[in-house]
């Protein structure tokens, strides 16, 4: 795997919905345990907190692609640097002991954008992967897994694999990327349905997912676990990200307009700079480009 930037501190995803409390996350143990509660494996933050673990993406991974996957190394909140473009945050990136490598992202909303976003994906990992002077025969077998909340493809499917086709023929054509789209909205009471469903509920008392179980438990219910998942929150309450994130959100839908998205945005912007992250830096980690902040700029009358 090649030497890309890590970033921790990830964005909120679906974790906003929640009526976030920063005394939630640093008071009792009860109090901590209470609120880590409310997540499941559908929200960004607890998604790569879990993840962080081997064995739970080992088995997620064995389930999803129906084959064993031995782990040698697992990234969350993972940056894809372009220094020329768009960059990205992936959930989850992971290279077994064969060289193949799994991208597994998860996804509440639908943007309607979510061919193009796996499109963008893959060439950026294309660009991180191939060393300078490599042949292209040397790109690794790619696997890339979309996990959502809705049915992306509106087939009344839990999972779709994408598949090329030679036309006029029936025989495949393969560039060595894979490309599979699971979803929690379709429940068929299969087996497979039954992991998406345990996504969404993250039970800890279910104990029918092996090391995913295993880690979903550790931090809902150990007290290390469950302080390993408040840490985070805690510095995005510090870093003002959830103040302006939930507020520009809030503002925005309920009155209907920009300047409470853009205060917001703003103001998790300048947080970010403060602590010495880089203009760059802070864009990825808010997940908007420049221009979009300097139009932000313009609707807050910021200088």
């Amino acid at each position: 795997m090649p030497v890309l930037t890590e970033d921790n501190s990830g964005t909120l995803g679906e974790t906003s919905e929640y009526d976030l409390k920063i005394e939630d996350f640093s008071g009792t143990f009860e109090q901590k345990k209470a609120a880590v509660a409310k997540f499941n494996l559908m929200d960004d933050l607890f998604f790569s907190v879990v993840m962080e673990d081997k064995a739970a993406c080992e088995y997620l991974l064995g389930r999803l692609m129906g084959m064993n996957v031995n782990v040698i190394e697992n990234k969350t909140q993972y940056s894809l640097r372009n220094l020329e473009g768009h960059s990205a945050v992936l959930d989850l990136l992971v290279k077994d002991d064969s060289g193949k490598i799994y991208n597994v992202e998860v996804q509440g909303i639908d943007e309607h954008d979510h061919e193009y976003r796996m499109r963008y994906y893959i060439s950026l990992m294309d660009h991180s992967f191939l060393k300078k002077g490599g042949q292209y025969k040397d790109l690794p077998e790619t696997y890339m897994i979309f996990i959502s909340k809705f049915d992306p493809f509106k087939l009344n499917k839990i999972h779709y694999e994408i598949k090329q086709i030679i036309d006029g023929t029936n025989e495949q054509f393969s560039d060595g990327v894979h490309r599979h789209y699971f979803n929690t909205a379709v429940n068929d009471e299969t087996p497979l349905s039954e992991l998406m469903q345990y996504l969404v509920k993250s039970d800890p008392n279910d104990n029918r997912f092996g090391g995913l179980s295993n880690a979903v438990r550790y931090h809902k219910v150990s007290e290390k676990g469950v302080d390993s998942m408040c840490e985070p929150i805690r510095v995005m309450f510090e870093e003002g990200m959830i103040q302006a994130e939930t507020r520009g959100r809030a503002e925005g839908k309920a009155e209907g307009k920009a300047e409470g998205k853009a205060e917001g945005m703003i103001l998790m912007i300048n947080n970010l700079l403060a602590r010495g992250n880089s203009l760059e830096d802070a864009l990825l980690i808010a997940e908007i480009d420049e221009q979009t902040y300097n139009k932000y700029k313009e609707i807050n009358g910021s200088c």
